[in-house]
């Protein structure tokens, strides 16, 4: 009797939407929408929650939206990325050095969320010739306080996209459009754990859209522990509390959910207090510290004015220390402030004990 041959369906955009979107893990990255080649996926506004992935024309079965997922398997490798695994000992990843770290420039420090380090990066890989554009997000005009990708040319205009946003940007429709729209080879892309997660699949994984991955020439993660629905939190929450158009700043620290406006503390509660807002996507997420970027920055385990950054590939060792050399960064050994590695492992492990 002949072998019964298996027929092994296609991991098409039905797929993703049963698997992803409608079990609400989808993070609104972007990816699907930037790698499909003909363009019939669009991020589209639903009742009741923020843009997601959306069919608006017809699926040719190419697998690209579905591999380039975060949370679709299979998983980007850090053997692959690192060219090892993480040894026992390191709690968060991959590092090869930890620093704490900040800008050495008034104008960058003016604006800036912590220690303005990834602002200072970009620059410094700017002028250096490094890169050839950014892909960061940045506060857009048409809704209040949302932000948008953008594609970044210059170190001008990094100016504008400093801070920290934590409602969702499709960071990942930047990555598309610097690529197909703009043309660049050599791209610094800023983004949140889940972000640099769909850059790796695109670069490693057996089905990634290469067109796209292979022109990412510096994965910048940063410190996510979660984010929020954007009409929850700014259009429903937000406006009982203060001014949409006088708020300056959004930060996080100490479980304390903080929103600045004309200089004064406006909001200053408990994280519990805008826990419901959070996204479904950050209860099925387990990374803080964005393990697989080449390198990681964010505020916790430095003093205030200060951001911790880990490197964790050598070509993120090299730039970083010559930006310190250069005079764009100063720097001290994380294991030298307060509370330092302690506090960062702390997070991470409480992270990847949600699940």
């Amino acid at each position: 009797m002949a072998a019964t041959k298996q027929v092994v369906k296609p991991k098409i955009f039905g797929s993703l939407l049963a698997e992803v979107v409608r079990k609400d893990i989808c993070c609104g990255c972007g990816a699907c929408v930037s790698v499909c080649p003909v363009g019939v996926l669009t991020m589209k506004k639903v009742s009741g929650k923020d843009e997601q992935p959306t069919l608006i024309g017809k699926c040719i079965l190419c697998e690209y939206c579905y591999n380039q997922c975060p949370w679709t398997e299979p998983q980007p490798s850090e053997v692959n990325i690192f060219g090892r695994s993480r040894f026992e000992k390191e709690e968060l990843g991959v590092v090869l050095a930890s620093y704490s770290a900040r800008s050495k420039r008034e104008e960058i420090l003016k604006v800036a969320s912590d220690g303005g380090v990834v602002t200072s990066l970009l620059v410094y890989m700017f002028e250096k010739g490094f890169i050839d554009c950014a892909v960061v997000s940045c506060l857009g005009g048409k809704e209040p306080l949302k932000p948008e990708p953008r594609v970044v040319l210059s170190p001008d205009e990094l100016l504008e996209c400093a801070g920290t946003r934590y409602t969702v940007s499709p960071t990942l429709l930047g990555l598309g459009s610097a690529v197909d729209e703009y043309g660049k080879e050599r791209i610094a892309v800023v983004g949140t754990p889940c972000q640099i997660r769909a850059i790796r699949k695109m670069q490693y994984s057996p089905h990634g859209a290469l067109k796209y991955g292979s022109k990412v020439f510096m994965a910048i993660g940063l410190f996510c522990m979660e984010s929020f629905y954007y009409d929850k939190l700014i259009k429903e929450y937000l406006p009982q509390k203060t001014d949409l158009g006088k708020v300056s700043r959004f930060s996080i620290r100490k479980g304390k959910f903080i929103v600045e406006a004309d200089g004064q503390k406006v909001v200053n509660v408990s994280l519990d207090e805008v826990r419901p807002y959070v996204r479904g996507s950050c209860h099925h997420c387990t990374d803080f510290t964005s393990e697989l970027a080449d390198v990681s920055v964010g505020s916790v385990g430095s003093p205030d004015g200060w951001s911790t950054v880990l490197l964790r590939t050598e070509k993120a060792r090299r730039i970083f220390e010559d930006a310190v050399n250069t005079g764009y960064l100063e720097c001290k050994p994380l294991e030298q402030v307060k509370p330092g590695k302690v506090a960062v492992v702390k997070l991470s492990n409480l992270k990847k004990q949600q699940k």
